[in-house]
């Protein structure tokens, strides 16, 4: 379902749908609990196999390798460089576990969960480390890590989107697939 999806979420959902064979996909999912106010941009369901992986995306696609500009409200990614950067490990710490949250229990019979920011370009550093450790504690503290679909692993993505597009007439229902095998089979 397309919802007022931007076009990084609709590159996201179309790798799911396609690559991942994810039977469903939805866009900018919110809670309809009273007082949670939270949003997940992607979220994909496959069923494959007899096992059922829920796939929690969270997209940035800002161009500039930064993720989020703000001031942060706590001190605790203070060691991780400008407020920029606090503010962006902040976010989507709050974020993840919001995500975590809803997919758990919404999808409460899921055999897996799969978290995911996917970004075309992080800059690579003090954010990317505090990205590492952002995972680690989210893995402590969930049992599952965050996976992170950036810079050279999401042009891997975009790409194996691209070969399938070059190859593929189906029409799968994702604008960006679609968009891709237009543009992959021009004559």
């Amino acid at each position: 379902m397309v919802s007022n999806a931007q076009i990084g979420e609709l590159i996201v959902g179309a790798y799911h749908k396609v690559v991942t064979d994810a039977e469903v996909v939805s866009y900018n999912s919110r809670s309809k609990e009273d007082g949670e106010q939270m949003e997940i941009d992607v979220v994909a369901i496959d069923s494959s196999d007899g096992t059922q992986t829920v796939y929690a995306c969270e997209v940035v696609t800002h161009l500039n390798g930064k993720l989020y500009s703000g001031t942060p409200d706590t001190d605790n990614w203070s060691s991780f460089g400008n407020e920029s950067y606090q503010y962006s490990l902040e976010k989507l710490e709050t974020k993840f576990r919001s995500d975590h949250g809803y997919v758990t229990r919404v999808f409460d019979d899921a055999d897996e969960y799969v978290f995911q920011l996917w970004a075309p370009y992080v800059v690579d550093g003090i954010l990317t480390d505090g990205l590492e450790v952002l995972s680690s504690e989210f893995q402590a503290e969930h049992g599952e890590s965050i996976e992170f679909v950036i810079n050279e692993t999401y042009t891997e993505c975009v790409n194996e989107l691209r070969t399938l597009a070059a190859d593929e007439t189906k029409a799968y229902g994702e604008p960006a697939f679609r968009f891709l095998q237009i543009t992959e089979q021009l004559r």
